[in-house]
């Protein structure tokens, strides 16, 4: 186990209404160079984080019992050529979870993640898995990337095709087992009614071109917001019938989205020309959107909120010197 190095960033920003707010992130120092995908917590203290590189056979898998503090990794999940990565983890109780990963391979495990197993294997064509969601029932799943859509009833013990190989992107959400949204390439929105049995394609503002849409995201049965290239950012108050874009203020490839209530949210993303990240945040459902932080040397690709004190943020680190964790801490 290394502890690392924490580093308190405070950035002064315009706040929603026009006042000054201060908002507080730690930066803590992971004793790898893995590239990470994603960070899920299950309380404030217990948390995961996957990914991989070239340079790490079968993914990588990091835990952390002290709020991401420190953290203890594990690779070689699975046998796997290089270039294999863990893209999503879910934790379904404090036991159960499940990952997805490229080459179309969906593990779980039933022991807090100290043994893992292959739930799923895609057969004659790869489905490189960019992301993974289960309802709050617990049975309900899917996992998509830009190959195809799979889903399970209970708990991700199987798995089956949820839709043809036309129904694909970067990013799912269920509102309940009928009623889910897939968002993907070329600004493409898709929506079911029946849980996957047909799908269609959303109508969405026109406007700002068809950016590459990257992470969805509900609170509730109606409002729910879609992030992607070229700061888009894209709302909707009535259940995903229509869609308006939100300003974002920045031009970065924008690559995950959390809200802890109708009001309270993050983006995060990044700009690879330049090597630098952005976190946005917004207090009033996305209607204002401001800097909630800005570093240099670091790729945020992920964001996840347990709720308005605790969140964490993570991605590749493009520069020399160890990767590096977000870890929100407000004052």
């Amino acid at each position: 186990m290394s502890i690392g190095r924490a580093l308190v960033v405070a950035v002064v920003l315009a706040a929603f209404s026009g006042c000054a707010v201060q908002s507080d992130w730690v930066v803590e120092e992971l004793p790898t160079r893995a590239e990470f995908e994603a960070i899920a917590f299950l309380d404030p203290d217990h948390g995961f984080i996957v990914g991989g590189n070239y340079f790490i056979g079968g993914g990588i898998i990091g835990s952390s019992a002290d709020g991401g503090r420190s953290w203890e990794f594990a690779s070689g999940l699975v046998r796997a050529e290089a270039g294999f990565r863990l893209t999503d983890i879910v934790f379904l109780d404090r036991f159960t979870g499940a990952v997805t990963a490229s080459d179309g391979i969906i593990l779980r495990t039933v022991d807090r993640g100290r043994r893992w197993h292959v739930a799923w294997h895609a057969s004659g064509r790869a489905n490189h898995f960019l992301d993974l969601f289960f309802l709050d029932d617990g049975r309900h799943g899917w996992a998509v990337g830009h190959s195809g859509l799979v889903a399970t009833t209970d708990g991700g013990v199987t798995w089956a095709p949820a839709a043809d190989r036309d129904v694909g992107g970067a990013s799912v959400h269920f509102i309940n087992p009928e009623q889910g949204f897939v968002a993907g390439k070329f600004g493409r929105i898709l929506a079911t009614v029946d849980g996957g049995a047909s799908w269609s394609v959303v109508d969405r503002p026109t406007g700002t071109g068809q950016p590459d849409l990257l992470g969805i995201t509900f609170v509730g049965p109606s409002r729910g917001w879609v992030v992607g290239e070229n700061g888009a950012i894209l709302h909707t108050s009535d259940g995903g019938r229509s869609w308006r874009w939100q300003t974002s203020g920045v031009r970065s490839r924008l690559c995950a989205v959390a809200f802890v209530d109708p009001m309270n949210g993050w983006v995060v993303g990044h700009d690879r020309a330049d090597s630098s990240s952005v976190i946005l945040r917004t207090t009033d459902g996305g209607e204002h959107w401001g800097i909630d932080l800005e570093i240099d040397g670091e790729l945020l690709r992920t964001i996840s909120f347990l709720d308005a004190s605790h969140g964490w943020a993570v991605g590749e680190r493009p520069e020399h010197g160890p990767q590096r964790l977000l870890r929100f801490n407000p004052r």
